[in-house]
């Protein structure tokens, strides 16, 4: 087995209300696994350092692990993506969902081998990017900042700001199954897919 990756830090985004689900779905057992959890074994393989970000530090406290405020509230991906940067290593962080359980631990890894020269590493899939299965650099902190302080809720509004390397499906599919990996579960009848 691979060591772990210390140069490097994982952020869990487990903010989100679940109002679409319709019940905390960090929470949720997905066969047998709640989802959260299921995100973190797999983190578990690759990085020395992993935190949760939810305001509901309460939820998560038997985990082991620690779990970081929103610096700035009601800001939902960005918001998260800026507290992560806040408590980023000095080789940056990764950033993911606390509702993908089929992560794969090759990919992260092999996306992880990016980073230098880039600030962003991220998958680009049907014209769209994947923010919270992405790598981000400390060089992109001011730079989310200021999105926040436009009123830019997106996280791609800070990207002509930095260095975005775009991992499209053409590179990504020899290691993992798009259409599996970047799955998220938004309601719960996502779940009778699998």
């Amino acid at each position: 087995m691979p060591p772990l990756i210390d140069t490097i830090n994982a952020f869990i985004i487990a903010g989100g209300k679940s109002r679409r689900f319709g019940r905390d779905k960090a929470l949720f057992p997905v066969e047998g696994i709640p989802l959260l959890e299921r995100v973190l074994s797999v983190l578990r393989e690759v990085f020395a350092e992993i935190a949760i970000i939810a305001d509901d530090n309460d939820r998560f406290s038997g985990l082991g692990i620690p779990c970081r405020t929103d610096i700035v509230k009601g800001w939902g991906p960005l918001g998260g993506i800026y507290t992560a940067l806040h408590h980023s290593r000095p080789g940056g962080c990764f950033v993911v969902a606390c509702d993908m359980p089929f992560l794969s631990v090759p990919l992260i890894r092999d996306m992880s081998k990016l980073m230098e020269g880039n600030d962003v590493v991220i998958p680009f899939l049907n014209g769209n990017y994947e923010a919270l299965h992405a790598f981000y650099s400390p060089n992109c902190l001011p730079a989310a900042r200021r999105s926040i302080d436009r009123g830019e809720r997106r996280v791609v509004h800070f990207f002509d700001e930095v260095v975005v390397r775009r991992v499209e499906s053409g590179w990504i599919t020899p290691i993992a199954d798009p259409a599996r990996v970047f799955i998220n579960i938004n309601y719960l009848d996502d779940l009778k897919k699998f």
